[in-house]
């Protein structure tokens, strides 16, 4: 895939690209914001997203996998 192509999957909105280096640097914090919070229902949005971010990461780089202590729902 060409950047063109890239840039274009990014504007709309199909695709949005982080380094190792820059999810290195995110998922700690993400992790120490959102686990602090009360586990709710509605948190179950944010909560997915979360997930979906920790385990994609956890696939492509290697680290930290989602796991109940990082769930911010009830679900």
């Amino acid at each position: 895939m060409e950047n063109t192509d890239i840039i274009q999957k990014i504007q709309e909105g199909d695709v949005f690209l982080l380094t190792r280096e820059e999810m290195a640097l995110l998922l700690p914090w993400l992790r120490n914001t959102l686990t602090t919070q009360e586990r709710k229902d509605e948190n179950a949005d944010l909560c997915q997203l979360f997930s979906r971010i920790m385990r994609l990461s956890n696939r492509l780089y290697g680290t930290e996998s989602f796991n109940r202590d990082t769930c911010i729902c009830n679900g």
